[in-house]
């Protein structure tokens, strides 16, 4: 082989590891980036955990509250015919 040849195959043998050392490099942030979305996403789920009991609990707590409204509208309903007789 020429030298020309050979310059040329080290050459591209050189830039070869640099790509590699690059995509090595992208792929070691990649895998830090992903470990930090799962734990973000970890985070909002068990937020939405939360949020999600306390919707339930507000639920149940207006569903009380009507019940008792509705208790209460029919015994004024009962003491306003009560009066009125």
């Amino acid at each position: 082989m020429e030298q020309k040849q050979l310059d040329r195959m080290e050459d591209m043998l050189t830039n070869l590891i640099k790509i590699v050392g690059t995509l090595s490099n992208d792929f070691q942030v990649m895998k830090q980036e992903l470990k930090d979305v799962k734990k973000d996403v970890e985070e909002v789920k068990k937020e939405q955990e939360v949020t999600n009991r306390i919707l339930t609990d507000m639920r149940a707590d207006q569903d009380h509250i009507w019940e008792k409204a509705a208790k209460n509208e029919r015994e004024l309903a009962k003491l306003k015919r009560h009066l009125q007789l």
